[in-house]
């Protein structure tokens, strides 16, 4: 609460747009039905109870828009965050660390914009080590602290949004920085791209360490496609991080508006 200097709230999320999403690993697109509008009234159908209507419907992929991962999104060896068994996601979503079990997140966010003063976004797949992520977070003069929700701007969402960076790449943080943030306790690690860690992975190995490393190893939730430009233009490194996602029952991710209060 004492990050809140101003009492000005920025919306972290990205509009979800019918028609225009990311594509990766074959996720739809974002998809706006109306059930009732003014055309139905203009074409007679009548009010009824002294008003009249309109009404919708949306579909979206859960991990298509801003959204938190769950803690059931990713495994290895058959095992899950704590040691629950990878079966216990089926067909009919997940019995153990769905989204719904996530609850709200209140607690101090951290950015750290990881695209240079004379860029507008950081190109193709490149890749923030450890080293330049502590020396970025050092010029801000803040160091981490248990709980944060700690956020990193590639600029790949401008990119994306300009027609850029389509060729299923993307920036984000490097492979060697999942032990050090391991070692931060964090409770929400986000970014503006699709993943939070850059893709492809410079570990040979295993293609989203990062994921494995914090949310399987430590329960360390991931915020991913957010909205960081206008944060970032903000100047402010800490603020009020709240962030609540769709709670689906059974949900391997779940839709998310975080909010940072300045």
């Amino acid at each position: 609460m004492a990050c809140v200097t101003e009492g000005r709230s920025l919306s972290l999320t990205a509009p979800v747009v019918p028609g225009r999403g990311t594509g990766a690993v074959g996720r739809p697109d974002p998809a706006h039905f109306m059930l009732r509008d003014g055309g139905d009234y203009a074409a007679g159908h009548p009010e009824r109870g002294g008003f009249a209507f309109a009404d919708d419907v949306i579909q979206i992929p859960t991990h298509g828009v801003t959204h938190f991962d769950a803690l059931s999104h990713v495994w290895r060896d058959g095992l899950m965050y704590n040691g629950h068994p990878a079966s216990a996601v089926s067909s009919r979503g997940a019995r153990r660390l769905g989204i719904e079990t996530a609850g709200p997140v209140v607690t101090r966010g951290v950015l750290v914009d990881l695209v240079p003063a004379a860029a507008s976004w950081l190109p193709g797949s490149t890749s923030v080590g450890v080293d330049e992520l502590r020396a970025l977070l050092d010029r801000t003069g803040v160091t981490l602290e248990s709980g944060d929700a700690l956020l990193v701007r590639t600029g790949w969402l401008e990119a994306w949004q300009q027609g850029q960076n389509t060729d299923g790449v993307w920036p984000g943080l490097d492979a060697d920085c999942a032990e050090w943030l391991s070692e931060q306790d964090l409770s929400v690690l986000g970014a503006d791209n699709i993943g939070v860690e850059a893709y492809p992975s410079s570990d040979p190995e295993c293609q989203v360490p990062l994921h494995l490393a914090l949310l399987r190893g430590h329960g360390v939730f991931f915020c991913e496609l957010m909205a960081l430009a206008e944060l970032a233009a903000s100047g402010r490194s800490t603020f009020l991080f709240v962030a609540n996602p769709l709670p689906v029952a059974g949900g391997v991710g779940g839709p998310v508006c975080p909010v940072a209060i300045l």
